[in-house]
């Protein structure tokens, strides 16, 4: 029987009343241990209407947030290296495809960073490029396979993506992959959205090459991104909001205890030089001065016609498209301005519910992206 639940008040968009239920709910878990006390609490969240999700869920649940787990924030600044190698910098960009992700990356590139070198074309869905490598992307689509799963999969990835690349044989490659692609440089800026799922695969192999991995978190309203993907791959929306949610979620827990920044795409439209120079504060590390020459350049990139939707984002209703909204706002609300910091319990749980509830989808399956 489901232990009674609170009422979501949450999802009115009411910042205080989304702090409220946060802080019940971290009232209640406090001193809790045990499956049945976790399956009692987690219970607490979910109205009636929803099915009650396995225990394994529930502590995935938990796992997933520093309620219960430790606080990685004390070792947020700390960079990942191998012992005795000289040290490098490797910036992941991630987030969602359609999310500006190409946007950032180039503006990173530009700011000093070197980008790969065998660079896929520009397409009609990206006319200023993508600015990722093609030879990344296509061993990306193998790793995610071998693991059960292709780039719009909304289930979390239940093996090791690391074992798995060593007991297929594709360790070696992808160190090849990764030298090959920076040639010793000793900053690089490297995006695939599809390492949003694969990120301790890459923390591990770019640490293993003598790299100080960071990571740049890119944030955009998840109805313009599901926009986008309606029309460049016919997604149906429902199962749009899906994927972004899952590589958001997945984005976030894995860049725990890395240095990191959040980036909001419209933000970074809006005032590039503020972004960016929070964010380069936040990552910390050497950055070359810039020159007249190259802010130039990012004007001329950063243009408003690179958002071709404009939606808001939802305040109400208990939908998938309002859980996105929250998800989206407690993200922004929460790692903007702290990124050590984690999202809340309530928006990550009920994101976590409507993707284990809904992997059905009505729309067709999508070609690589």
């Amino acid at each position: 029987m489901l232990a009674r639940p609170i009422k979501l008040q949450a999802l009115s968009g009411h910042y205080s009343t989304e702090d409220a239920i946060n802080s019940t709910l971290k009232e209640r878990a406090t001193g809790i241990s045990g499956r049945r006390h976790v399956c009692l609490f987690v219970s607490e969240l979910f109205l009636y209407g929803f099915v009650m999700p396995p225990v394994s869920f529930l502590l995935d649940i938990f796992g997933a947030n520093t309620l219960f787990a430790a606080d990685d924030s004390a070792g947020a600044l700390r960079s990942v290296v191998v012992e005795g190698s000289e040290k490098r910098r490797a910036i992941l960009i991630l987030g969602m495809h359609r999310s500006g992700t190409s946007a950032l990356t180039r503006t990173v590139n530009l700011l000093g960073a070197a980008t790969p070198q065998t660079l896929m074309g520009a397409t009609s869905g990206n006319l200023r490029g993508h600015w990722e490598s093609k030879p990344i992307v296509d061993l990306n689509d193998e790793i995610l396979a071998a693991c059960g799963h292709r780039w719009y999969s909304r289930r979390p990835i239940a093996v090791s993506p690391s074992e798995v690349v060593r007991a297929n044989g594709m360790w070696q490659r992808l160190r090849d992959t990764l030298e090959s692609e920076f040639d010793g440089a000793s900053t690089v800026v490297l995006k695939d959205p599809r390492i949003s799922r694969l990120v301790p695969l890459y923390r591990e192999a770019l640490a293993e090459a003598g790299y100080g991995v960071e990571a740049l978190l890119t944030l955009r309203n998840p109805l313009e991104v599901a926009q986008s993907l309606a029309r460049r791959d016919d997604m149906e929306p429902r199962r749009a909001l899906g994927v972004w949610m899952r590589y958001t979620l997945d984005a976030e827990r894995g860049t725990r205890g890395l240095p990191r920044a959040l980036v909001v795409y419209e933000d970074l439209l809006a005032d590039w030089r503020g972004t960016t120079d929070r964010m380069k504060q936040q990552l910390g590390g050497h950055w070359p001065e810039m020159t007249p020459e190259v802010a130039a350049t990012i004007d001329e990139f950063l243009t408003p016609t690179l958002r071709h939707h404009t939606i808001e984002v939802p305040k109400s209703g208990l939908g998938r498209t309002a859980i996105a909204g929250l998800l989206y706002r407690d993200f922004a609300r929460r790692l903007v301005e702290r990124p050590s910091a984690t999202p809340g319990l309530l928006a990550v749980a009920l994101a976590e519910c409507s993707l284990r509830a809904g992997r059905a989808s009505s729309g067709r399956v999508p070609a690589p992206a």
